[in-house]
């Protein structure tokens, strides 16, 4: 009984499901797919171990290069924030001139209103003098009025009638004089 070598029990047909019948076919098969697996490394094995290599060159120096140009970015970002004034100090700074600002404004404020007030005193001080020397020239000219025409009318009910013509006469001639 000759039967193939990797045949299926129960397989119909001479050729069974996955081996050839024939145990020739198989081993040149074999023999000639190895060959060429051979022939494909011998030939193709250097171009593709070349490619491989030139792309694992070319992704290392791309890694380089981003090394460098991240070492480059970040020396930038050093160099840049060492330019930056100290945010904290700038404020402390800003704090401290504004408060010396308001000082300042808080003595020149105090200053001018002491002298506003000075002048306001001197100047109610003068107002007073004036209202002052203004009444007493108001109740000098009353008292004047008053004593005039109190003496008018004890002068008038002392003179007799050649007094009183005499007295007219002497004023009629020292207005006529001063005219």
């Amino acid at each position: 009984m000759n039967m193939p070598l990797f045949s299926v029990i129960g397989a119909e047909g001479p050729n069974g499901l996955q081996l050839a019948s024939d145990i020739n076919e198989v081993i040149w098969g074999s023999i000639a797919f190895f060959v060429l697996i051979g022939l494909i490394a011998w030939k193709a094995g250097p171009a593709i171990k070349g490619m491989i290599s030139g792309r694992t060159e070319r992704i290392e120096s791309e890694l380089a290069a981003a090394r460098a140009e991240r070492a480059e970015a970040e020396e930038a970002l050093n160099a840049s924030t060492a330019d930056l004034p100290d945010v904290s100090a700038e404020e402390g700074r800003i704090v401290a001139e504004a408060n010396d600002t308001a000082q300042r404004l808080r003595v020149d404020l105090k200053a001018k209103a002491e002298s506003d007030a000075a002048a306001l005193r001197t100047r109610g001080a003068a107002d007073v003098e004036t209202m002052k020397r203004q009444a007493m020239a108001d109740i000098q000219e009353e008292v004047a009025r008053v004593a005039r025409d109190a003496t008018e009318v004890v002068v008038t009910e002392s003179l007799d009638a050649s007094a009183h013509a005499d007295l007219i006469d002497s004023y009629i001639t020292q207005v006529s004089q001063a005219g």
